[in-house]
């Protein structure tokens, strides 16, 4: 685990989770999913980590990336852990998004009902510089 602290204010940590602890908040398109999976298959790594709510493990950016990775055996999953109600996180929605408005609240509540948002409904922005952190997937089946 390494805790640090981006050129933003937001504070984050660098874990590796299980991948069944992990609770995404959108449906997926299966398009742009299976040229992720080839993707990440092809290069034989992820480069960047899946942004994850700290308490309850609401996946917040990486939908994709995450199914991907457990499409392709993985067991674990490259997370930032972050607090989700720190200000400089703040969720806002796609254009063309079948809602105008969402809040960090109704994201959390949707996974906790079992629901899931269509697909790029939320779009959250982070005032940090996550940085790629390239993991094999060998280490992470």
């Amino acid at each position: 685990m390494v805790a640090r602290r981006g050129s933003g204010n937001v504070k984050y940590e660098l874990v590796i989770l299980e991948a069944h602890l992990l609770k995404p908040h959108e449906q997926s398109i299966p398009e742009l999913l299976e040229e992720t999976m080839e993707a990440i298959r092809r290069e034989g790594y992820v480069r960047a980590p899946i942004l994850v709510e700290n308490r309850h493990y609401v996946i917040l950016d990486g939908h994709h990336r995450y199914h991907a990775l457990v499409g392709l055996g993985c067991k674990r999953i490259p997370v930032y852990l972050v607090d989700y109600f720190q200000e400089d996180i703040r969720v806002g929605t796609w254009p063309g998004a079948i809602v105008d408005h969402v809040t960090k609240e109704e994201v959390i509540k949707k996974v906790l009902d079992g629901e899931l948002f269509p697909p790029k409904t939320t779009r959250h922005i982070v005032k940090t510089d996550l940085r790629d952190s390239p993991i094999a997937l060998d280490d992470l089946r």
